[in-house]
């Protein structure tokens, strides 16, 4: 038998090769890296288990906290019925003592520990909904007095809109809280004083469309229960209450924005003036709605929201400014820390900077990540990294569990979470040389590297939100971020950041020049890429389980760091699969019946329509249009081309040749309900009508409806928002039974019924409904929709 070798005194142990079988053959290396991988059932799930308890043995559990606690948040929030205020805390104490109990056993532990979060990010989810719980307007008020506190002023495209914080309204069984008035005039009360107004108001609208984005949810959470608009002009009054609390920060916040607004837009009149004041003080009223669209088509609207761009030139800035006058004495520079008392001026400036700014989510992101960087630096520890991240998100999360609903949020931690994880995994790509001379040649290449790794890497990231929220992409995002950053990063914001600083001492107009020259030159930029062919490319609405599926890819791509990263592009292709293969609905009725679209033999929607419907229409047909991918059709003269229509009604064809009847007059009910297959009326129809009847109370209707053609020829109706729901962002009215496909009960009646559904009195002249109304003066789209520049 062979022995091995003696070592002498001065010998080093030699390296022995491992050996590891590949197919019939023998190879030196490493046996992870060369091994095939067992494609069996039980080897893949054996190989699943080896690469998540490397995973764990990393330390990359606590990456995957802020991920349960929002899924823990969004599984509340998406809940059908209203659940038990403590129905989380059970099962997360439960979870996490179990989770200590298994401590010794570790994929035991992780797995209870994520219970638990999810558990928690629930109850705490459903505690924040509780505190904050406000009544909801139940029906429509037409010419009520409206009393209360100013909380907010804006500018519209038409007119103006003020939040009140309401001290007194009449006839309401329960008085919102906060109500949001849409102006005729340009000119709104200032914020903090009290004014009393008559207005007709309604309960915040519903989705559009079942699955859409629910409008009225997203302003409850405001702590609005109630919009509409003034009719006439709003009277100062003495207030016989004393002011909400925090009122008083409010109005001086106010004050400081629109006293910077005057400043820059004195040096900067026109359309740059309006951009540059967006940047500074978050105040978009004089941003104009063609700049915006451009931004949103060439992918640079995420320039407008205040975010991690500004927050960090920002800081940085302030941070850099400061270390330097530090440098200048040399007693300090050489025995104190100086780049850790630096630091604390840049927290105070961007804690500033969030509330001047307003302080959205993706604000309030940037500034958490921002104070860890900064505490990174106090403490001399790096911090921009995924824990970074991960602190963040719990911290925001904790604090405001709805956040996980926020378009703005998902894309911002989306963005961010790419942006990470791409220069873990090619920051070398940009790391400059040590050599003085390839240090300064290599350094414009270096930065182009950077930018365009950085676009793809938040472009990639953020494309799924956007297509959720928004139905669009914008593929030449990359084009347009490689020729604005540059002017965005090296002449807006240092500009906008030296304005700021100058203005106590009268001195910021040359800033506010320069930053205009800017803006303008990436205003051409963004003209320019929004002018080529392809640049605006709408899609169809996405089903939530898709969002979820991409949303699972897109953590494991940039979270895992073994095999498992292979599960990404499956989950990514599952989600895209369910939303190709998604039904799209062959009937949709706005919330008040009286504007209805239907799907041709083409594929194309129609649509017919009340001629007064007015704003509520309108946007209807532009949220439909959108979900539909069709977004670019919206205002075409041939949208209506193929309705029959006369004074008392329109019809139009379903796919199958059956004819839908939308009721314009109560005349025509007798004729439609004999001819058509669906009657769609804000009238109560006749008891012996032979179709199948959608019937809205304008009063008292939230939400739209869909209808899709089943293989049998029937049509399968589904509401956007329950009719009898119990969230508490739902108007608490007297409502009409749940839908059900027996004839004469529920929303929707079937053919030969003997019973009109949705037994309502008929509303009295003048009470026809808030949207009707809202025709004069009209709101703008954006009155409930979210804006998806603020998402960016």
């Amino acid at each position: 038998m062979h022995e091995p070798p003696q070592l002498g005194p001065g010998d080093a142990p030699r390296p022995r090769a491992r050996t590891v079988v590949l197919g019939q053959r023998q190879a030196r290396g490493h046996p992870d890296k060369w091994r095939l991988p067992d494609l069996s059932l039980a080897g893949l799930w054996q190989g699943a288990a080896t690469a998540l308890t490397r995973e764990l043995d990393d330390r990359r559990g606590f990456l995957f906290l802020p991920i349960g606690f929002a899924a823990g948040a969004a599984l509340y929030f998406a809940a059908p019925q209203e659940p038990l205020p403590s129905a989380g805390f059970v099962p997360a104490l439960a979870f996490a003592g179990l989770a200590l109990l298994a401590r010794a056993r570790p994929f035991a532990f992780h797995l209870l520990a994520l219970l638990a979060v999810i558990a928690a990010g629930f109850a705490v989810a459903a505690l924040q909904v509780q505190l904050m719980a406000h009544p909801v307007l139940g029906t429509t008020l037409n010419a009520v007095e409206v009393r209360g506190y100013v909380e907010a002023a804006e500018l519209r495209p038409r007119g103006s809109r003020i939040t009140l914080a309401v001290t007194g309204m009449e006839r309401a069984r329960e008085v919102p809280t906060r109500v949001r008035v849409t102006l005729a005039g340009r000119e709104p009360p200032a914020v903090g004083s009290h004014v009393t107004l008559r207005a007709t108001l309604g309960p915040p609208p519903g989705p559009s469309y079942p699955g859409g984005f629910d409008f009225g949810r997203a302003i409850w959470l405001d702590g609005i229960g109630a919009t509409g608009y003034a009719l006439g002009r709003p009277q100062l009054r003495p207030a016989s209450v004393a002011p909400p609390p925090g009122l008083a920060l409010t109005t001086w916040l106010d004050g400081t924005r629109r006293a910077i607004a005057a400043r820059i837009r004195a040096a900067l009149p026109g359309e740059e003036g309006g951009v540059a004041v967006a940047l500074v003080t978050g105040l978009r009223d004089a941003v104009p709605e063609s700049i915006e669209e451009s931004m949103r088509i060439s992918g640079l609207s995420h320039v407008l929201s205040i975010s991690g761009l500004h927050m960090a030139l920002v800081a940085s800035t302030v941070f850099f400014l400061a270390r330097a006058l530090l440098a200048l004495m040399p007693d300090l520079a050489l025995h104190r820390p100086i780049k850790a008392w630096a630091a604390l001026p840049a927290m105070l400036s961007a804690s500033f900077y969030l509330l001047l700014s307003g302080a959205e989510v993706p604000t309030q992101r940037a500034y958490l990540m921002t104070l860890l960087v900064l505490a990174g630096i106090v403490l001399g520890r790096p911090a921009l990294t995924l824990r970074t991240l991960a602190v963040a998100a719990l911290v925001l999360l904790a604090l405001s569990p709805r956040a996980v609903l926020d378009p703005g949020a998902q894309m911002s931690f989306a963005a961010t979470l790419g942006l990470i994880a791409a220069y873990e995994r090619f920051g070398f790509l940009i790391t400059l040389p040590s050599a003085r001379a390839g240090r300064w040649l290599g350094m414009p290449a270096r930065y182009v590297m950077a930018l365009v790794l950085a676009s793809l890497a938040a472009g990639l990231a953020t494309a799924p939100y956007a297509a959720y929220h928004f139905q669009r992409l914008a593929p030449l995002s990359l084009l347009a971020n490689l020729a604005a950053m540059p002017v965005v990063s090296f002449i807006v914001m240092p500009a906008g950041l030296a304005g700021s600083i100058l203005m106590p001492f009268g001195w910021d107009d040359p800033a506010w020049r320069l930053m205009g020259w800017g803006l303008a030159r990436m205003r051409d930029i963004s003209d320019l890429v929004a002018a080529l062919p392809g640049a605006d490319r709408g899609v169809p609405a996405m089903p939530a389980a898709s969002l979820v599926l991409v949303s699972l890819g897109l953590i494991v791509l940039c979270l895992a760091r073994t095999r498992l990263v292979l599960v990404a592009p499956l989950l990514a292709l599952a989600g895209i699969v369910t939303a190709a293969t998604a039904p799209r609905p062959d009937l949709l009725v706005d919330a008040e019946a009286r504007t209805v679209a239907v799907r041709g033999r083409d594929g194309a929607l129609a649509f017919m329509g009340d001629r007064d419907t007015g704003v509520a229409g309108r946007f209807a047909v532009e949220q439909w249009l959108s979900a539909d991918g069709q977004r670019g059709r919206f205002g075409a003269r041939d949208l209506t081309a193929a309705a029959a229509c006369d004074p008392l009604g329109c019809t139009l064809p379903l796919p199958d040749g059956r004819l839908v009847a939308l009721s314009r007059d109560r005349d025509s009910l007798e004729d439609d309900c004999r001819l058509a297959a669906v009657l769609v009326t804000p009238f109560a129809p006749p008891l012996d009508c032979a179709a199948t009847v959608v019937h809205r109370d304008a009063r008292t209707a939230i939400g739209g409806v869909a209808g899709t053609l089943m293989p049998d020829g029937s049509l399968a109706l589904a509401s956007a928002r329950p009719v009898q729901g119990t969230r508490p962002w739902e108007p608490k009215a007297p409502r009409p039974p749940p839908l059900t496909s027996e004839p004469g009960v529920g929303a929707f009646s079937s053919p030969g019924s003997k019973k009109p559904s949705w037994q309502v009195a008929t509303p009295p002249p003048g009470a026809s409904g808030l949207a009707e109304a809202n025709a004069a003066p009209p709101l703008s789209s954006s009155e409930t929709a979210p804006a998806d520049d603020d998402a960016q």
